[in-house]
């Protein structure tokens, strides 16, 4: 088993985007340590411009600095030879809002207003958090 950066296995592939895919994985350590994470590879077709790989990384440091308990955290950032620019991420186990949307209009139904209301304030929280982070200097951060 070859592991990325030493620590981190994936399992499948769980989405993508234009810059990455992102992947279920473990996260392994000393003592039989294994933790679920999300772990984010950078697109090798976009891996050697410098533009993209910047991208790449203050989106990892802008990420770690987010502390909220409805956004990710980012635990780690590496370079692996083989593989590029990766971000491992904490994985939160449950249904994408893609599934349950899905899943209720299979049944001819709509999510139920309370829950959407619920969701949209949740999203716009940790939302809110992003982009309110500020530097050591107490300024706004770009």
């Amino acid at each position: 088993m070859s592991l990325l950066g030493g620590r981190y296995e994936t399992l499948q592939a769980i989405a993508s985007g234009g810059m990455a895919t992102v992947h279920l994985g473990w996260a392994v350590g000393v003592g039989g340590f294994e933790r679920l994470v999300a772990i984010k590879i950078m697109d090798p077709h976009i891996a050697s411009e410098s533009e993209f790989v910047s991208m790449f990384l203050d989106e990892a440091r802008l990420a770690a600095r987010i502390r909220h308990p409805n956004v990710v955290a980012t635990i780690d950032v590496q370079e692996s030879e083989n593989d590029g620019l990766f971000l491992a991420m904490e994985y939160i186990e449950g249904p994408s809002l893609k599934s349950l949307e899905e899943g209720v209009r299979a049944d001819g139904k709509r999510l139920p207003l309370d829950l959407v209301l619920r969701i949209m304030v949740d999203v716009l929280s940790g939302l809110d958090a992003a982009h309110t982070l500020t530097g050591d200097d107490g300024e706004p951060l770009k």
